[in-house]
């Protein structure tokens, strides 16, 4: 018996789309990816559903991280932390090249 294996699977275009839907109504955007994915399950990775579950930043591969969103009490779609940049994230090693919303850091 083979369990089924998903390799391969790459959602950096997903969670591109979700920080440029920021300030958006959060049931649209939703809906809208929902429709082009294979499973909702990728969105939560970086989607908070309220605010007191938000995370600043979600590492989303061995050094690829995604700003945090969540879902505001308006509906509406959020940066948990909108101050924070690449230049406020230190790598957690100095063999890889990290990223942060696909802008690298700690190459100084």
């Amino acid at each position: 018996m083979h369990g089924k294996t998903e390799r391969g699977l790459d959602y950096t275009p997903l969670f591109r789309f979700l920080l440029s839907k920021v300030g958006l109504d959060w049931n649209e955007v939703y809906s809208e990816a929902t429709s082009r994915l294979d499973k909702p399950e990728p969105i939560f990775w970086i989607v908070a559903l309220n605010e007191d579950d938000k995370e600043d930043y979600v590492r989303v591969g061995e050094s690829t991280y995604f700003s945090g969103l969540y879902i505001n009490s308006d509906g509406k779609l959020k940066l948990s932390n909108p101050e924070l940049s690449a230049k406020d994230m230190t790598p957690a090693c100095s063999c890889c090249t990290h990223t942060l919303n696909g802008k690298v850091f700690g190459t100084d």
